[in-house]
């Protein structure tokens, strides 16, 4: 048995692997070449999650994981959502000036509320699957603030009052929650199945 992250993203397979590491099982990212990339055009995040899972063969010894996430914004009607990465041609920083530009009309601080969203998917041999959700919740900021960081990580503030860039330390509590709670829905898996007899080899 093993587990295959359903991502081309090195920095994504790395957040994956430190937060599943407590099953007991081994845990790997694709393989060059072993899929193709997948054409993320879900309308929500658990579709383009399950697009990647999707991607990737089936089979008896194989629980697979995939991950999508992003920024939603309440005034915006959950925009940009699902093209977080893809909103405006560029980088996240130009995106994050669109969103400013978007919203510099909006002065109160809290119509301007905001949420960073991680939805993984799991794909079990047997062929079920299940979704876990994280969520980060805060506000676009009225400009960007932060030199350690870039693209939204320096307009997003914060419940302390900082944007992610200006905090000091990483920020991914909406990929941990998700992540635990895989864990735990991968777990509850290999105890049902073991309790039946089942083989994971």
């Amino acid at each position: 048995m093993e587990i295959i992250f359903a991502t081309w993203n090195p920095r994504k397979t790395q957040w994956i692997k430190e937060g599943l590491l407590k099953l007991p099982i081994p845990i790997r990212a694709l393989f060059a070449g072993e899929v193709d990339e997948v054409d993320e055009n879900g309308n929500t995040f658990e579709e383009n999650a399950l697009l990647k899972a999707n991607a990737v063969q089936i089979a008896l010894n194989r629980i697979i994981v995939a991950e999508d996430s992003g920024l939603c914004v309440h005034v915006l009607d959950g925009d940009p959502g699902v093209r977080t990465a893809r909103w405006a041609p560029g980088t996240d920083d130009d995106r994050s000036l669109k969103l400013l530009e978007e919203l510099k009309h909006v002065t109160n601080p809290l119509l301007r509320a905001a949420r960073f969203k991680s939805v993984i998917a799991i794909r079990f041999p047997d062929g079920s699957s299940s979704f876990t959700y994280g969520e980060l919740e805060g506000r676009i900021a009225f400009s960007q603030r932060g030199k350690l960081a870039s693209g939204y990580s320096r307009i997003f503030e914060l419940p302390n009052g900082l944007t992610i860039a200006e905090n000091g330390v990483e920020v991914n509590d909406h990929h941990s929650q998700a992540l635990a709670m895989a864990t735990e829905r991968i777990k509850e898996w290999i105890i049902a199945h073991e309790a039946r007899g089942d083989s994971l080899d």
